[in-house]
C-alpha cells in the first residue's frame, strides 16, 4: 500500500497561476478576417517589413480548481531540452485529477521560435491513465503519471489542429528534489509539438492531497 509523505503544490500552482492569468487576454487570432494574416507593416525607403502576428489561443488552465483523490500539475518556463520544431522558448502549464486508472484536467502550451510567430495550444486531458511509483530516473526514485490528451484549442491549426491526439508523461522526483521530467509526444504533423523539459526550468508535482505517492 502506498505510503504518504507531507509536501505542498504551492510552488508550482502560483507559477502557474501567473502564466495562467497572462493567457487569460489573449485572443484567438484569425478570428476576424483573413486567417494567418500579416501582423503590423514598417516601410524604411522602398522597403516593407511584415511583423509576424502571434497565433495565440486563451488558455482556460485553472489551478484553483484541483481536487480528487491524486493530483498532478506542472509547469515549465523556458527552452525544452528537446523539441520537434526547434523552439527556444516555451511556457507549459497543466494541472489536474487521477481517480481509478482515469485522468482529466487541461494543458497549456505556448511556444516561440523555429522560424515562426509566437504559437500556442490548449489540451484537454481525459481517459485511461497510469499512476506508478517508485519510478527511478536519472538516479532519482520518485511517481510517474502517462497523460492522453487531445488538441481542444489551436494556434496553430495548419500544423496542430483541433483533435489531434498526444500522450504526456510527467515524472516528479521524491523528496522535493525536483529533478523532474515531461514529455509531449503527438501524432502526425502535430508531432512539431513534441518537447521534452527537464532541469531548473520544470516543475512537476503529483500527490495526494499534498503527500507523496508511496
Amino acid at each position: 500500500m502506498w505510503g504518504l509523505r507531507q509536501y505542498g503544490l504551492v510552488a508550482v500552482l502560483v507559477a502557474s497561476a501567473a502564466f495562467a492569468a497572462s493567457r487569460a487576454t489573449a485572443a484567438v487570432t484569425g478570428a476576424s478576417g483573413a486567417s494567418g494574416a500579416s501582423g503590423s507593416t514598417a516601410s524604411t525607403g522602398t522597403t516593407t517589413a511584415t511583423t509576424p502576428t502571434p497565433k495565440v489561443v486563451t488558455c482556460p488552465a485553472s489551478v484553483t480548481a484541483v481536487s480528487g483523490p491524486i493530483q498532478w500539475a506542472w509547469s515549465a518556463y523556458g527552452k525544452p531540452s528537446s523539441s520537434g520544431s526547434n523552439v527556444s522558448y516555451s511556457q507549459t502549464i497543466g494541472s489536474g485529477t487521477w481517480n481509478n486508472d482515469k485522468a482529466k484536467g487541461t494543458i497549456c502550451s505556448e511556444n516561440q521560435g523555429g522560424g515562426e510567430p509566437k504559437r500556442s495550444i490548449v489540451l484537454s486531458v481525459s481517459g485511461s491513465s497510469t499512476v506508478t511509483a517508485d519510478v527511478t530516473k536519472a538516479g532519482h526514485p520518485g511517481v510517474e503519471i502517462v497523460l492522453r490528451a487531445s488538441v481542444s484549442k489551436s494556434g496553430d491549426p495548419a500544423v496542430c489542429p483541433v483533435g489531434a491526439t498526444g500522450r504526456i508523461t510527467l515524472f516528479a522526483s521524491y523528496f522535493s528534489v525536483h529533478d523532474d521530467e515531461a514529455v509531449m509526444r503527438f501524432s502526425g504533423t502535430c508531432a512539431a509539438w513534441n518537447a521534452a523539459f527537464s532541469g531548473s526550468i520544470l516543475h512537476v508535482k503529483i500527490s495526494n492531497n499534498g503527500a507523496e505517492i508511496r
